[in-house]
């Protein structure tokens, strides 16, 4: 099974071009496995596989130990316009698969800053973004399972996205400046789960960057505070997650994390 994993990694990595990082060695193909490592957890989001239907797809997480570096690769149908998964690197306990830590979730209010800065490095042939995602929640304890009733919210932050990718969900609400980035605002007040398998209902807001780039820096608070004044998010809540990754449309490619680093203010 290991053999015949690294094969297919491999043939990925020459239909791609991929030979710089031929020291590649792959941690796990395996739907939602999780692996914690120093700059946070890796987590194999395969949230909407089944769109693929018959096409012989993967998804899986990687490491090179000669830089030190983890991130994932991945092979989709090349043709279609839906999301099949968003493999990413997190910190924090997600009301979809709670990890119960002493630092998350974080009270909005207790906060004055929440500094998000990132990096990865892409090789290609794919339509994807780069997002930072967080759920909201209305209770510091998540608890254990899965419980996606706590969700009041799901806020991402596109710093990139290629030509083709799609728009954000929900409609354009307005735009935001925050010093040197301007964001366009989207929102949609009943958002749910595009793969059916849960039906209650959030608020969902994205910020897309005006001027995309896979290096971003970014004050998640500031961008909260916006959407409470524009009445789009409720007073309180609680950050239960922070979530690095590339929502994949299609194509092939893989992901290096260059930097993941959040840091707070009280």
């Amino acid at each position: 099974m290991v053999y015949a994993v690294r094969m297919r990694y491999f043939l990925l990595l020459a239909t791609m071009g991929l030979t710089s990082v031929c020291n590649a060695q792959t941690i796990s193909c395996g739907d939602y496995y999780s692996e914690k490592t120093a700059q946070g957890t890796l987590y194999n989001n395969v949230w909407n596989k089944n769109a693929a239907k018959d096409f012989s797809w993967s998804q899986c997480l990687e490491k090179d130990p000669a830089s030190g570096r983890v991130g994932w690769s991945w092979r989709w149908p090349a043709k279609g316009n839906d999301i099949f998964g968003y493999p990413q690197i997190k910190l924090g306990s997600s009301p979809w698969a709670p990890d119960a830590g002493p630092d998350f979730p974080l009270g909005n209010t207790a906060l004055r800053s929440l500094v998000v800065e990132h990096e990865l490095e892409i090789q290609g042939n794919a339509e994807h973004n780069v997002a930072t995602s967080l759920w909201l929640t209305n209770t510091r304890d998540i608890g254990t399972q899965p419980n996606p009733s706590a969700i009041v919210a799901e806020l991402m932050i596109w710093s990139y996205a290629t030509p083709r990718h799609m728009t954000p969900a929900g409609s354009h609400r307005g735009d935001f400046n925050d010093g040197d980035q301007d964001w366009e605002v989207w929102f949609d007040k009943n958002w749910s789960d595009v793969s059916g398998a849960n039906k209650n209902k959030w608020i969902y807001i994205t910020f897309r960057a005006k001027n995309k780039n896979l290096k971003a820096k970014f004050d998640v608070v500031k961008l909260t505070q916006y959407a409470i004044a524009k009445q789009i998010l409720p007073a309180q809540f609680y950050f239960a997650d922070i979530e690095l990754g590339t929502e994949i449309m299609r194509g092939s490619g893989q992901a290096w994390v260059k930097q993941f680093k959040v840091v707070t203010e009280r």
